[in-house]
């Protein structure tokens, strides 16, 4: 048998110590190394925003906004999974980048790093902007302000100043002869000045070549014709008695005869609600009280459709100069040369109101 010295006992003990410290090395970095990779997990990959819902939602990040404000909009909606992993996310991915401005909208489970570089990023979602029939430049200002992070006060004023209203060929009471109705997908953070170009654009796509050469063969401003426009659209649905009720304004405008449009009327008084104009209606002091009044009113009373509006550039040239709408309620008018037939047709309409009970 081999004699086993001190030394060699020594040595094996040295060698055992060494294989231990190896040992302890290795599973420590193991352990380091699942710890990080969990970590790394938790923050690039794993699913912790909208991870319960499963539906698509909506997330508005006003201009100025923080990551704090980021965060307590998510929790209000209930969009974070894990705090102290979106936090520490952040504190890997977001530091010296602010959130943009944008409509984002957040499809199902979406990492904490993929949430993060879309809003530092600016990778937001388009909206869709509509312009549609209102009344008054400033309510169209109102419902742009209230699709977009713009102020309705600052479009307004924007709108109506100066520069803009010599460039489009209006004046403060014509303003809302600047808007056509137009539905396009636009930025939620667009500014002002954004907002009016886009109103810009629009305005010059609709009044292209043909509609300008047809405003001049009438010898009508695109303003006059939607403010003329804008009153045929109130008198009736149909387009063939648009055209006619177009051509019977035109009639009595170019022989210098007042308009006597009963939506005028309920526009002077600001009470749509009004089914029968009476005489006591008649008698406000108004310019857009056109029984008062000849010409043009001094603006539109609405933002006309296109329908409209093409009705007026492709009136109906005829010989009547007045209207009266039909006694079967059809929405359409009876059409007359002369006031003795007009009068006739009248009464006969009043018969039908009274009969319904309409004042």
């Amino acid at each position: 048998m081999k004699k086993i010295t001190r030394n060699n006992k020594v040595k094996q003990n040295s060698g055992s110590a060494v294989n231990k410290k190896w040992f302890i090395i290795i599973f420590l970095t193991l352990v380091l190394a699942c710890v990080a990779f969990v970590f790394a997990y938790n923050i690039l990959w794993k699913s912790n925003i909208n991870t319960a819902s499963g539906k698509y939602k909506k997330l508005y990040i006003p201009s100025g906004s923080t990551w704090q404000d980021v965060k307590d909009s998510l929790n209000a909606q209930g969009l974070i999974k894990s705090e102290l992993e979106f936090g520490n996310a952040l504190a890997v991915f977001a530091r010296g980048k602010q959130p943009q401005c944008g409509f984002y909208s957040l499809e199902p489970n979406i990492s904490n790093r993929a949430f993060i570089n879309r809003l530092a990023y600016g990778l937001s979602n388009k909206l869709p902007l509509e312009v549609k029939m209102t009344r008054y430049t400033r309510w169209v200002a109102r419902n742009i302000s209230r699709q977009l992070d713009v102020d309705s006060a600052t479009l307004y004023n924007v709108f109506t100043s100066d520069t803009v209203m010599h460039r489009l060929g209006v004046t403060k009471e014509s303003s809302l002869a600047m808007f056509v109705c137009f539905k396009r997908d636009v930025s939620w953070c667009a500014d002002a000045s954004d907002v009016m170009r886009i109103v810009e654009q629009e305005d010059h796509k609709f009044w292209d070549g043909e509609r300008i050469a047809k405003c001049n063969e009438i010898g009508l401003t695109p303003v006059k014709v939607t403010i003329l426009a804008s009153i045929v659209e109130e008198e009736t649905n149909d387009y063939d008695d648009r055209r006619m009720v177009a051509g019977v304004y035109i009639n009595r405008i170019r022989k210098g005869m007042p308009l006597q449009s009963c939506p005028t009327v309920r526009y002077a008084w600001g009470d749509f609600s009004i089914n029968r104009v009476l005489k006591a209606h008649l008698e406000i002091d108004s310019p857009y009280n056109t029984y008062k009044y000849s010409g043009f009113p001094p603006g539109p009373i609405r933002i006309p459709s296109a329908n409209s509006i093409d009705a007026v550039l492709n009136y109906e040239h005829h010989n009547y100069y007045y209207m009266c709408a039909k006694s079967d309620f059809s929405g359409t008018h009876d059409y007359a040369t002369t006031f003795l037939q007009h009068s006739q047709n009248a009464r006969k309409y009043q018969r039908e109101l009274n009969k319904k009970g309409i004042r």
